[in-house]
């Protein structure tokens, strides 16, 4: 079963940093493969989220249908503002595509507080997640992004 794992905070709470620990893409506004040629697997990387750089929901189905008809392919990491915007994808839409729709194994890491030391609100994330299937877990984003992508890591396997 593929995996899902978003990376969820505020703005500049270092997001885009432990998804280029964890993956090993070249810049936060990175959008594509990044394969692992040692073992030839591979991971789809959203590393700006879609509140910053927009994702329509036709965009994310294509991405998903691109994981799931990949040879090797691991599956989805992605960065998400827990913002509520009117036009863009929002938190509880993606969640209700990959979790629901297309049944990844989904897992949700919170920086609470952020690398700015702001609160993200990890309660009102999580219960904003409860109907989805999916492991909803704190990070403290003022730790050094390296030892929050192996905590991601140690968790979902999604980069082993």
């Amino acid at each position: 079963m593929p995996k899902f794992v978003a990376v969820i905070g505020q703005r500049n709470s270092g997001k885009s940093s432990i998804i280029k620990s964890l993956t090993g893409c070249p810049k936060s506004t990175f959008r594509g493969f990044v394969q692992d040629r040692a073992t030839g697997r591979s991971i789809y990387v959203v590393c700006s989220s879609p509140q910053e750089q927009p994702l329509t929901l036709a965009a994310l189905r294509k991405i998903i249908a691109k994981c799931q008809t990949t040879r090797n392919c691991h599956g989805i990491v992605m960065a998400i503002q827990p913002t509520v915007p009117r036009v863009r994808l929002s938190l509880e839409g993606i969640f209700q595509e990959l979790a629901i729709s297309a049944k990844f194994q989904s897992s949700a890491f919170v920086l609470d507080p952020g690398y700015d030391g702001t609160a993200s609100g990890y309660s009102g994330i999580a219960a904003r997640l409860s109907n989805y299937p999916c492991q909803c877990s704190r990070l403290d984003g003022r730790r050094f992004a390296q030892i929050n992508a192996a905590t991601i890591n140690a968790a979902t396997q999604i980069a082993s």
